[in-house]
């Protein structure tokens, strides 16, 4: 599996920078995480060398050189895996169980009152125990307390500001973008139930229609080397396949552009922006 790149010395055609030059662009490159960076510098230290010794395999020296991991599996592995070409939906957009969820955000009918926490009652002591009471603090800490306390702005109310319920979540609704197919959730509680049916009957024809999401994460190895990575990503991540738009980062459109390219107009419903028609 390794051979399936070949030595960069005669087929590496990607790019003619040198050495030097390689590894600025990746540090310059905005797209590139401390992980991936540590992956791309060895294939590069890797590619250098095999341009200056015969019968090198740069995948191989990188994943010697980049170790192993706390249980002692290649780190190389798990690297390239983690550069396969997807789309990965937000955290928000997870099948949480309603006590991890976002919290509802149907409408709220009336300003938020946080509930009184009920009066704890005091159990009886022994007659011999005695409180510990703590003492008082010196003036100097006093006079600080004191005006932090004067100082003190609470949190933003912004279950009332925003209008939004803000109670725990149960029901889940994916809206899908038109121009780019990314997920956007939205999230509402038991009495929000109807709420959250007309969304998702609102949305269902938008979903139907959206186009398969544009790959938000990985796709940075073809964008520095060539070499056959479909092959290579099927190894290293079982399942996976390619996306439509291809393996290479640098060919993916931009939201920015998708949305330039969609047609329809926005809307609100019920509170919610969606898209088209």
């Amino acid at each position: 599996m390794l051979r399936s790149v070949p030595a960069p010395a005669d087929e590496q055609q990607r790019s003619k920078r040198s050495f030097p030059e390689l590894v600025a662009a990746i540090y310059e490159d905005e797209r590139v995480g401390h992980e991936t960076r540590e992956l791309l510098l060895a294939i590069a230290y890797a590619v250098d060398l095999a341009k200056r010794e015969d019968g090198v395999s740069p995948l191989k020296v990188a994943r010697r050189k980049l170790g192993r991991d706390r249980i002692g599996k290649p780190r190389y592995d798990a690297l390239v895996a983690a550069d396969a070409p997807r789309y990965e939906p937000p955290r928000e957009a997870a099948d949480w169980y309603p006590s991890g969820a976002p919290t509802c955000q149907g409408p709220r009918l009336r300003p938020y009152r946080p509930r009184a926490d009920k009066p704890r009652t005091q159990p009886e002591l022994p007659e011999p125990t005695r409180l510990h009471r703590p003492a008082p603090l010196p003036p100097e800490l006093a006079a600080l307390k004191a005006e932090a306390m004067a100082t003190y702005t609470p949190p933003r109310d912004w279950r009332t500001e925003d209008g939004l319920c803000g109670a725990p979540s149960h029901h889940r609704v994916l809206e899908k973008d038109p121009r780019t197919g990314w997920i956007t959730a939205h999230w509402f509680c038991k009495r929000h139930k109807e709420h959250a049916d007309r969304v998702t009957e609102q949305i269902r024809e938008q979903n139907e229609q959206a186009p398969e999401p544009i790959p938000n994460t990985g796709g940075l190895l073809p964008v520095f080397f060539k070499a056959d990575w479909e092959k290579v990503y099927r190894h290293y991540r079982p399942h996976w396949e390619p996306p439509s738009y291809g393996l290479c980062a640098d060919d993916w459109p931009s939201p920015e552009a998708a949305q330039q390219r969609a047609r329809g107009r926005m809307r609100v419903i019920s509170g919610l922006a969606l898209d088209g028609e």
